[in-house]
């Protein structure tokens, strides 16, 4: 027998024994304190990629193809951070671990081959960017800015049936004109990456089905109540608003996802879902912020922040056409997975 037809036995021997294993199962969750950090050592009976989701107060850790074992063990400890840890089964084939948070945090997830744990790390939130955006807003609010000049994309006569048919969707590029937001570290100003990005996101929503309204179209100084306003007159389904984040921490990487309002948080938690499985950047979490133009939608209504500017690594992707075209692409998905959530 020559080596291509051995080669082809074993390649289906192991597909057949993989086919008829038995599940994986999570046998231990071991809480552990060092040097300032929480750890989680979460121990399974064969090597599984773990995924975390952070939702406001908690962190959510899935296992594919793995089961919560009957005998599983719990061991906890007393931690400033984790109030309670707890493991259940979503359907046959996914195993979620549950951590119930007291404050803000920051995760890693390391998934550890050979040995057949995954290990959480958690520590307190690096950062509070949002406070530089509250800030922003607060000066924004003082200023008059000229009158906003919306940019349509009207949806043409077709005859299929299109996903997003019938929606209308106002998009916010944050910043503009007089206003240039965050710098990267190279220089270029947020409002710029933001208007690329929110070009790209109208047009895709557009070929989409979907009505879209930008509340610019160029480098124009606009008024954060003179967006809401809009937004609420042209009676929108959804708002979104496109920002690139910032700190003076050039480690600090990652996605954020803001809503405020109850009704908002639906599409809120599918579209940072969505973000975390599609660009693959660091979760930095669901959050809840009083940012006016959210707060004051009378439509579900997020403002996104994908990338972090002042990270070099980050500022490379967010000043890339093509990743700007995979952000733009992640939006439409989460959209139309919020609508069939929706029914519509």
């Amino acid at each position: 027998m020559n080596k291509k037809w051995v080669l082809i036995i074993l390649c289906l021997w192991a597909f057949i024994r993989l086919s008829f294993a038995e599940d994986i199962q999570i046998t231990k969750i071991e809480a552990n304190h060092d040097r300032g950090f929480d750890y989680l050592d979460i121990h399974t009976t064969g090597y599984v990629k773990a995924k975390g989701l952070l939702l406001e107060n908690q962190l959510l850790i899935e296992f594919p193809n793995t089961q919560i074992s009957k005998a599983i063990e719990i061991s906890k400890r007393k931690s400033e951070r984790i109030k309670t840890i707890s493991a259940k089964q979503l359907g046959e084939k996914t195993a979620q671990i549950v951590i119930e948070l007291k404050k803000d945090i920051d995760y890693e997830i390391v998934n550890v081959f050979g040995r057949n744990k995954s290990v959480v790390e958690i520590c307190d939130r690096i950062d509070y960017a949002e406070r530089l955006m509250a800030a922003w807003e607060k000066a924004n609010l003082k200023k008059k800015a000229p009158a906003l000049k919306p940019y349509k994309y009207a949806i043409k006569d077709k005859a299929e049936k299109l996903p997003l048919q019938g929606k209308v969707i106002v998009i916010d590029p944050g910043h503009g004109g007089l206003d240039p937001g965050a710098f990267s570290r190279s220089g270029i100003p947020e409002k710029h990456l933001t208007l690329q990005t929110a070009r790209k996101m109208a047009s895709l929503l557009n070929s989409a089905g979907a009505t879209v309204y930008l509340t610019r179209n160029q480098d124009r100084t606009v008024s954060i109540k003179d967006i809401v306003g809009f937004a609420n007159e042209v009676k929108a389904d959804i708002f979104i608003s496109i920002h690139y984040n910032f700190t003076n921490k050039k480690e600090v990487s990652g996605t954020e996802t803001y809503y405020y309002n109850r009704n908002s948080r639906s599409l809120a938690r599918i579209m940072h879902q969505t973000f975390i499985n599609g660009i693959k950047r660091k979760d930095r979490g669901l959050r809840r912020g009083m940012f006016y133009t959210i707060h004051h939608a009378h439509m579900p209504a997020i403002l996104v922040e994908p990338l972090y500017i002042s990270n070099p690594e980050e500022e490379k992707l967010a000043c890339s056409a093509n990743f700007q075209n995979e952000i733009a692409k992640d939006i439409v998905r989460g959209v139309e997975a919020y609508f069939r959530s929706q029914g519509h």
